[in-house]
């Protein structure tokens, strides 16, 4: 079968019916003003992972003139037997020429309800397809982008109820947290690279400040597995990591919010391809391995890409925009944001909570993340967004 497609700034909308329909053959009439053509590279890489040797042929047309876009259309299905038609991307004007083509032909044309997640015929209603599951490398790789690493290592499950132990303590304690942290930070600076740690209590660092930690802390750190033979007096503290990434865990102030939402989220189960502190290279075909974004938290969602970004403290205008900007980037409309956030902008309707509703992102806060049950409250409200209800916001 060849599938005749209209090319979409909508990532998900140019893959999702060939990853369904998985056609030899797939054609794409796109805008003559696109002049590059690593577009079309990135979708065969995509698409040559799930069907090896399928052909990928791209058209210009002149995206002003119905005239053009219906015969160039038309003369695809007469060169290419057994012929499809997908009519979910594209501009309006290349809906009309299409559906002129494709009628006048008598092929198949299809419509995707990408919400509903189900491919249906135009001139058949009781034809319904379940639509193909898709990935985040899907996604990126579509995109023409690439995962170039992780600015974290992903905990070990083993360490899952250790990490959400010590959450709940650091997430109600956060001041005794900072002082303890900004401690294992500032006496880092001057430390190797080993697991024993040693230090002055207050801790002079050079830029004048005095830093102390919480001994409490220090010993619920204890408790937990992270640290071993904690020793604490009046002017000084030493201990030893029980593993290499517990340096990172107490060195890095808002990691454990990540860490939080991560593990919640894998365990629910319910989401697919749950990544951790992700950076991408936005532009994979340049030989410049140049990241554009760390994402905190990315999770899939019934091939919905969830954009989720953690900040231990309250959140801000800048905060929103830079999250709106990245999975637009991506997913295009049709993709979700979340913040999880320590403050309270949620419980006092704060301006920025307004804004955050305003840009469809979904806001979790202090509340949320002190609760048990953490990973449904996530669910419910990833899974109860309607995405196409978000086109129409005003922004």
């Amino acid at each position: 079968m060849t599938l005749i497609e209209y090319f979409d700034k909508d990532t998900i909308k140019n893959i999702l019916a060939v990853l369904t329909l998985k056609p030899q053959r797939v054609v794409y009439l796109y805008d003559s003003a696109i002049t590059d053509m690593k577009y079309f590279d990135a979708l065969r890489k995509c698409f040559r992972k799930h069907i090896k040797n399928i052909e990928l042929v791209s058209i210009p047309v002149d995206i002003n003139s119905v005239q053009d876009i219906y015969e160039k259309t038309y003369d695809v299905i007469k060169k290419y037997n057994d012929c499809a038609m997908e009519m979910t991307g594209g501009s309006e004007l290349m809906m009309i020429a299409g559906h002129r083509a494709g009628y006048e032909s008598g092929i198949k044309m299809y419509h995707t309800d990408i919400a509903a997640g189900k491919i249906k015929d135009i001139n058949d209603p009781q034809f319904s397809m379940d639509t193909a599951v898709l990935t985040l490398d899907d996604f990126i790789d579509a995109k023409g982008a690439a995962f170039v690493g992780k600015s974290h290592r992903e905990p070990e499950e083993r360490n899952f109820d250790s990490i959400l132990e010590m959450c709940r303590y650091i997430f109600r304690n956060l001041r005794d947290w900072a002082y303890t942290c900004g401690y294992i930070q500032a006496a880092g600076t001057v430390m190797g690279e080993g697991l024993h740690f040693s230090a002055n209590i207050p801790f002079l660092h050079k830029d004048g400040r005095r830093y102390r930690p919480d001994k409490k802390m220090l010993e619920v750190f204890q408790k937990n597995g992270f640290i071993r033979d904690l020793s604490v007096s009046s002017d000084r503290a030493s201990f030893t990591y029980c593993y290499p990434e517990a340096r990172t865990y107490m060195s890095t102030y808002g990691l454990w919010l990540e860490m939080f939402v991560f593990i919640n989220a894998k365990r629910m189960g319910k989401f697919s391809d749950v990544k951790l502190g992700a950076m991408i290279d936005w532009d994979a075909y340049d030989d410049v391995h140049t990241v554009g974004n760390e994402i905190d938290v990315i999770l899939m969602e019934n091939s919905i890409p969830v954009f989720i970004s953690c900040k231990l403290r309250g959140i801000s205008t800048p905060d929103l925009n830079e999250l709106y900007i990245q999975r637009k980037r991506l997913g295009g409309w049709f993709s979700k944001g979340v913040i999880v956030t320590s403050g309270d902008d949620k419980i006092k309707n704060t301006g920025t909570f307004k804004k955050a509703q305003e840009f469809g992102i979904i806001v979790m806060d202090r509340k949320d993340i002190k609760s048990r049950d953490f990973g449904e409250r996530l669910f419910e409200a990833v899974s109860g967004q309607d995405i196409v209800a978000m086109k129409w916001r005003r922004v």
